[in-house]
């Protein structure tokens, strides 16, 4: 017998031993069932915003209706997956004027297209909490193959997820007739989608 157990009697040795391997076990299925987790119930408060920039001066602009489908593993990739569809109307840019050439047929053309939406296709790790998602986008009637940088963090029990991307307008038509310049409108707009996602 080692030092280490001399003076103990062998049935409060196997009891240590049985606690010691009930926690054990124990750490492995909380574990297991994290690294099983299944993000699935969207929060109240997606947010859709950009950024364009118009003769060198940043405009900030929001979607006020954004609704997303989300079913997201971490240890599953092959099966996640994410849509998120914006209303075209419900664009928000600071002041009624800016609101309504964007909603015109200039920009989003939001009665002939009231909706924009992305739709993933496959998702691929890019370090800790980090995936590319690949997918489709689609705006104007316009769809195009996207590429999404996603970032993830834990927010209690549920899921942040942080996208960011370029948007191309000049891809999906967006801005016609002098707004095609992209000397007054820059053609990439940033594009940021916060969702929070519970299990």
């Amino acid at each position: 017998m080692s030092s280490a157990t001399k003076g103990f009697a062998p049935w409060r040795v196997a009891r240590v031993a049985h606690v010691l391997g009930t926690l054990a076990a124990s750490l492995m299925v909380c574990a297991g069932a994290h690294a099983a987790e299944v993000y699935s119930q969207v929060r109240p408060g997606a947010e859709v915003s950009f950024q364009a920039k118009q003769m060198g001066v940043p405009m900030k602009g929001h979607f006020a209706t954004v609704q997303a489908q989300v079913h997201f593993a971490p240890q599953d990739l092959k099966h996640s997956r994410v849509e998120v569809t914006v209303q075209a109307a419900s664009v928000d840019a600071g002041s009624s004027q800016t609101n309504d050439l964007l909603r015109g047929a200039d920009w989003l053309d939001a009665k002939a297209f009231p909706q924009a939406r992305f739709v993933s296709t496959g998702f691929v790790p890019a370090g800790a909490g980090r995936y590319w998602a690949s997918g489709n986008f689609t705006v104007r009637g316009a769809t195009r193959a996207l590429r999404v940088l996603v970032t993830t963090h834990a927010a209690g029990p549920a899921l942040a997820m942080d996208a960011d991307f370029q948007l191309d307008r000049s891809a999906y038509g967006l801005g016609g007739g002098s707004w095609a310049d992209t000397s007054v409108v820059a053609a990439m707009i940033p594009v940021h989608v916060h969702l929070l996602v519970a299990p």
